[in-house]
């Protein structure tokens, strides 16, 4: 009999500051009698991102936006009368809407605590390290997600000019999914290359957050071609600080972008995306991702 697949699950250590004290969020399991960080599977086909901000949200009543990454816990289980590996991602999460819980089979109790105190209710050492990582990288001072724009029409296929280039079905499909991913993490400015298949991608969470997208033809390719230099000055623009700034461009100018925005970057297939979180000690933290 082969073995189990890994079971993929996510979650994160939520978070608040009250009269200068951090608190966090624990839940209460009756099914295990455990105090333990939110988290849950992934339904199938789901972005890691938006799993982790769904299961905080069903688990505890209280809305999220995802931070920087805390790590990430591998243990066996139990599945079909077979042990299997799970894996569970876990990010900070910041409170940003009040406490709509309701006790259920699953989560009978939350609990505010500060990070002491939460330290000692917790049931397992492996939730003790994730709550120790919060540490290091919270608070954020600026996140950054840069992103390359969903497939698009190819070159041989389209007749017009090819800044007017659409986004094919495909890539559609993926500038919906990506609006969800966004909403996840918060972002709140948008700079797009004036492209049409780059403003696509990110015009449904323009669209759902009713804001508009700050256009700068210098980072499209008909504009980096024409002046390598006019990047110059959006680094400033991109790293504001209390700000989750999302920019999209195109595969052949992120190299420069990398450069400008003091990013590692490499190659990105069509949708995908790297989101940067600044510290205030000057330190990055990098996470890259797929196309949603």
């Amino acid at each position: 009999m082969s073995n189990p697949a890994t079971v993929i699950a996510a979650g994160g250590v939520v978070w608040r500051e009250r009269h200068g004290t951090r608190q966090v969020l624990l839940v209460h399991r009756p099914r295990y009698d455990d105090w333990s960080l939110p988290k849950g599977k992934l339904t199938q086909h789901e972005h890691v991102l938006l799993a982790a901000r769904r299961e905080i949200e069903e688990e505890t009543g209280v809305q999220v936006v995802l931070g920087a990454p805390l790590g990430v816990q591998r243990y066996p289980i139990r599945k079909n009368g077979a042990t299997a590996e799970k894996l569970v991602h876990y990010w900070s999460a910041v409170a940003t809407g009040g406490t709509d819980f309701e006790p259920n089979d699953e989560v009978d109790k939350i609990d505010w605590l500060p990070v002491d105190k939460a330290r000692s209710r917790l049931s397992y050492p492996r939730d003790v390290d994730i709550l120790d990582a919060l540490d290091k990288v919270a608070p954020v001072e600026a996140t950054l997600v840069l992103v390359r724009h969903a497939e698009a029409v190819k070159r041989k296929d389209w007749d017009g000019k090819d800044t007017l280039r659409p986004l094919n079905s495909t890539g559609t499909a993926v500038a919906g999914r990506l609006s969800e991913v966004l909403a996840a993490l918060g972002a709140d400015r948008l700079i797009s290359s004036d492209a049409e298949r780059c403003t696509a991608t990110l015009s449904p969470y323009a669209e759902a957050i009713d804001r508009k997208l700050h256009l700068w033809p210098e980072i499209s390719e008909r504009g980096y071609d024409a002046d390598p230099h006019g990047l110059r000055g959006l680094r400033d623009r991109a790293w504001r600080p209390g700000r989750v700034t999302v920019v999209c461009s195109h595969r052949p100018v992120l190299p420069a972008l990398q450069r400008e925005l003091g990013l590692k970057v490499g190659k990105f297939s069509p949708g995908a995306f790297l989101v940067a979180h600044r510290l205030a000690n000057g330190r990055l933290i990098y996470e890259r991702f797929s196309a949603p």
